[in-house]
């Protein structure tokens, strides 16, 4: 087997020790806590915009890697999300914390609304379809220019750190944002790895065996669609907080690929991969800019190419053929392990052996689950 052929293979989730993954994720929580108090401002914006892509990733890779709903559209429902910020809080004084609630409770009913229709549609045409949204929504902020100031955008003066913290307003922002980030990973990792998350398994591989189980495959489609864009509203939230501006040109299609090629780049259908690939559409753009200007246009269509060819599963399959050695050989003990999935590379704790596929979800245990 060459070495693009192993490149080419999913990876099991890592096992490792109950011990070293508590440790680990106490490593990485304190250390992301501690970095914003010392580094530069422009360096926590960077960081804090990483942040903003995460919790937009993580509901769209919830949506297309374990439904497999296909959408381009995302970038609506982050602007609907930060120019709701804008307005209410320039234009109307709301306190800037409940923006965060209200933008996730009004892109959730936007993309309910949405999806009811819309995910009647597969594929194909269900990309198209979203693909419309991304690219009408710099006309409509424009067209509504008595809201949104068209061309001209918002100015934001809100999320300053308040007096008894002693931090500045970008270390505050960071907070803000690695607080929801936290939360919303938390919340998507649940859903992916329980009950819900096999079920969503079984609506993107098998949807017809699904239905005929019991699952109303419609139902948690059009829902996960309307958590996917109420994340998406949140995270425009935390942009307009982190930016301090908001114009219509910010909204566009290439907010869109950036979107896909951030889930694309981390693994589809896992959940820390969205965190590589926000890292990626983050820093990657910046680096082939200095290079040259020219370059970092076709940074997403080459990372695209690239990883649909060569490697299909993520950055996180090569972090998990990396470290599986190592991780096997720790001592400890363990959670229920895991397999590699067979469709996007979502860990998924039913083993896909080639008879099974065959046959769909057809045993009595995998049944009572989906039920």
């Amino acid at each position: 087997m060459n070495i693009l052929d192993k490149l080419r293979q999913p990876r099991a989730e890592l096992d490792a020790p109950v011990w070293l993954s508590r440790a680990t994720v106490i490593l990485v929580v304190l250390v992301a806590a501690v970095a914003p108090l010392v580094s530069a401002p422009f360096v926590n914006f960077d960081r804090s915009m990483v942040l903003v892509y995460i919790v937009v990733g993580l509901g769209l890779n919830l949506l297309t890697g374990n439904t497999g709903q296909i959408s381009l559209g995302h970038g609506f429902f982050f602007a609907l999300g930060a120019y709701l910020s804008a307005v209410l809080v320039e234009n109307h004084g709301v306190p800037y914390l409940l923006l965060i609630p209200l933008a996730f409770a009004v892109c959730y009913i936007v993309g309910y609304l949405f999806g009811l229709p819309a995910l009647r549609l597969h594929g194909l045409q269900l990309a198209l379809a979203t693909l419309g949204l991304a690219l009408v929504t710099p006309a409509v902020i424009k067209r509504f220019e008595h809201v949104t100031d068209g061309h001209a955008g918002i100015n934001i003066f809100a999320a300053e750190a308040p007096g008894f913290t002693g931090l500045e307003r970008d270390q505050w922002v960071y907070y803000l944002c690695l607080a929801v980030a936290l939360v919303a990973y938390l919340v998507v990792r649940r859903l992916a790895t329980g009950r819900i998350g096999r079920s969503l398994l079984a609506i993107r591989d098998y949807e017809a065996v699904a239905t005929t189980l019991g699952v109303p495959t419609t139902r948690t489609k059009t829902t996960v669609f309307a958590f996917s864009a109420a994340l998406a509203g949140v995270g425009g939230v935390l942009y307009s907080f982190v930016v301090q501006y908001v114009g219509p040109e910010a909204f566009g299609l290439p907010l869109a690929i950036a979107f896909i090629t951030m889930i694309v780049v981390g693994g589809l259908g896992t959940v820390p991969g969205v965190v590589f690939g926000a890292f990626f559409v983050v820093y990657v753009p910046q680096w082939t800019a200095d290079i040259d200007q020219s370059a970092a246009g076709i940074t997403y269509g080459a990372a695209l190419i690239l990883f649909i060819f060569v490697l299909p599963y993520g950055v996180i399959s090569l972090v998990r053929w990396g470290l599986g050695p190592m991780i096997a050989a720790v001592p400890g003990r363990r959670r229920h392990t895991r397999t590699a999935s067979d469709g996007f590379g979502t860990a998924d704790p039913v083993a896909s052996s080639s008879n099974e596929r065959a046959a769909g979800v057809g045993s009595a245990d995998q049944r009572r689950t989906l039920r």
